[in-house]
């Protein structure tokens, strides 16, 4: 077997060590702490959620009124069309009347 070797480009950094409470008050004091931060930001992230799905809620009643709309317009046009394609046969008919039979 041959050993491995391991090259270093880097000076390796100096470990932060954080001091750990050690009295249970000291760290009762900062997980309630902690758990105060975590709620906030929960309580933050729940309102923003719920602004969120109030712009949705607007956005998509927007939407159903824009599609309401075309539908509309779409039913117009088709009885527009209906009554262009009846007057065209009764012209077409009219002409065939007019031309001389013979």
């Amino acid at each position: 077997m041959s050993a491995s070797t391991i090259t270093l480009t880097e000076e390796p950094k100096a470990a932060q060590v954080f001091a750990f409470p050690q009295r249970p008050q000291d760290r009762l004091r900062i997980a309630l702490h902690k758990l105060d931060e975590a709620l906030r930001a929960q309580a933050r992230a729940t309102s923003d959620f719920r602004s969120a799905m109030g712009e949705l809620k607007s956005k998509v009643g927007g939407m159903q009124d824009g599609m309401m709309a075309y539908r509309d317009a779409l039913d117009r046009t088709a009885t527009e069309i209906d009554r262009a394609v009846k007057k065209a046969k009764e012209l077409q008919e009219t002409a065939q009347r007019m031309v001389p039979q013979g």
